[in-house]
């Protein structure tokens, strides 16, 4: 099939990429011109330069495309509406209007189990109540999956939507450089005694299950959770990776609602000052860490035969592996 990935020099774009390479697929990458390519380098991809905002671009993009992979989104704790609007939604909208002008049949897109916001709840599954929420990203996540199911049931396009949880593994240079540096100082404290539920997703489980999505035709007008299926505290798997990177254990813990007042304060402030910057916590991230985050996979397991990687000792190693090797490349350059 010939296949355009957009945002497909990150995290999860890239990581599909190779993947559908290596199955024997035409593939093709959008980035934006000033994009960094080294997670891409030496995969035969073809690039095409373009942004969400660029509707001509978007249209050159997807003409004779078999598919469509919509990766690329606004993915912070951080920052206003309209930013979040602006990329999650109104791109959203240009990327699918592309395609269902260059009559593309499929198109999937990647969502966030965040849309449920955080309810402390076990085994949420994809009918869960979305409580109303105010954070940026989780409602502009919701808003562009109802943009991608009406069109679905216009009939101008198949649409499936996979929402992935905490997504973790080799490659990460975005949340695990950060995180890896602060646990070796011993800088990242617990939130709520580390002890709630995350939703964690290995990488590769997630690519499989994207994959497995986008080739069942049963798939379409449907929306997948795709996690690895597991219940884990964030304790646990902190200990995990830090046992693996072969630092100590993180001893410190935050008090929630004292997390949350500091992180309003420090949000306020930022605002205040206008510092673009994202602040070093957010009441998102306060808020994550201290409810259960955690999902079923029965609906991924049923329909499309998802059989995620559970052993969390070997993902976490895989992790840990590349960071060290990343660390080492860095200081040998």
């Amino acid at each position: 099939m010939k296949i355009l990935v957009t945002g497909a020099n990150g995290f999860v774009g890239s990581s599909l990429c190779r993947r559908l390479v290596s199955a024997g697929h035409q593939v093709m990458g959008m980035v934006r011109a000033t994009s960094d390519l080294t997670l891409l380098q030496g995969v035969p991809v073809e690039f095409v330069s373009g942004s969400l905002s660029d509707r001509e671009s978007l249209k050159a993009a997807t003409v004779n495309q078999d598919l469509v992979f919509h990766v690329a989104a606004a993915v912070t704790d951080w920052g206003s509406l309209g930013y979040f609007r602006k990329i999650n939604v109104d791109g959203t909208r240009n990327v699918i209007e592309a395609a269902i002008s260059n009559q593309v049949p499929r198109f999937l897109y990647v969502s966030s189990v965040a849309v449920a916001s955080f309810s402390d709840q076990k085994n949420m599954d994809e009918d869960a109540p979305q409580l109303p929420t105010p954070y940026p990203y989780c409602q502009t996540k919701r808003e562009a999956e109802a943009l991608v199911n009406d069109l679905h049931r216009s009939g101008k396009i198949q649409t499936v939507i996979v929402r992935p949880g905490d997504i973790y593994g080799p490659n990460d240079r975005v949340a695990l450089l950060r995180m890896g540096e602060m646990l070796r100082k011993r800088q990242l404290p617990y939130v709520a005694g580390g002890n709630k539920l995350g939703a964690f997703t290995y990488i590769d489980n997630l690519v499989e299950g994207m994959i497995l999505a986008s080739t069942n035709d049963k798939a379409y007008g449907r929306t997948y959770i795709l996690t690895d299926g597991v219940e884990m505290s964030w304790r646990t798997y902190f200990e995990k990776l830090t046992d693996a990177l072969g630092y100590p254990h993180p001893s410190l813990s935050v008090n929630p609602k004292i997390g949350y007042a500091a992180a309003f304060m420090l949000e306020n402030m930022y605002r205040l000052l206008n510092i673009q910057q994202r602040p070093p916590f957010s009441r998102y991230l306060i808020n994550h860490l201290s409810t259960d985050f955690h999902f079923s996979i029965e609906r991924a397991r049923v329909e499309l035969g998802y059989q995620p990687i559970q052993d969390m000792d070997e993902t976490i190693r895989r992790t840990a592996d590349w960071y060290k090797g990343y660390l080492a490349a860095r200081e040998n350059q």
